[in-house]
């Protein structure tokens, strides 16, 4: 794996902010600028052709949200983390859905609960909430109650 980040932090200089080690995993810290042009690199070069997720999370106190994506070579069965950090105020980072078909819905998932913008992306629309939906749910600062989170609702019948 040492061998995938000096190729990684020699292709592009100044990209990578951090490199964190924890409990035996890695993750790259990449400016947001770099993210898909690493994260292609990592695929096309390196042979991390499967993405296993892309989550995210909120960090009010320090200003940013943070886009981490876990790729993972099926031929080495390494797996390594891709963190970039968005601030709060404009959240975007270009999509990578054209690099794997699956981060398609998991950018949407994304921008849905968290309101990250996926530039590029084909169909940045909500997948989860209505499209009337006000607010990103699992933001911070979003409410934990109220009148108000889905003001159409209209709950299921069940039994009949």
């Amino acid at each position: 794996m040492a061998d995938v980040i000096q190729a990684v932090q020699s292709k592009f200089p100044g990209a990578i902010l951090e490199v964190v080690e924890y409990q035996g995993e890695r993750t790259l810290v990449v400016r947001p600028e770099r993210a898909k042009a690493v994260l292609a690199h990592l695929k096309q070069v390196e042979g991390f052709n499967f993405l296993v997720d892309i989550s995210s999370a909120h960090w009010p106190e320090e200003g940013r949200i943070d886009v981490v994506y876990v790729v993972r070579n099926l031929k080495s069965r390494e797996q390594l983390r891709v963190r970039t950090p968005l601030p709060i105020e404009d959240p975007a980072v270009e999509t990578v859905s054209d690099l794997w078909g699956t981060a398609d819905w998991l950018e949407r998932e994304v921008y849905d609960l968290m309101g990250v913008q996926f530039t590029g992306h084909p169909d940045l629309r909500r997948i989860m909430l209505p499209e009337d939906f006000e607010g990103h749910p699992l933001r911070k600062e979003y409410p934990m109650e109220g009148d108000d989170e889905w003001r159409n609702y209209v709950p299921p019948e069940h039994g009949k």
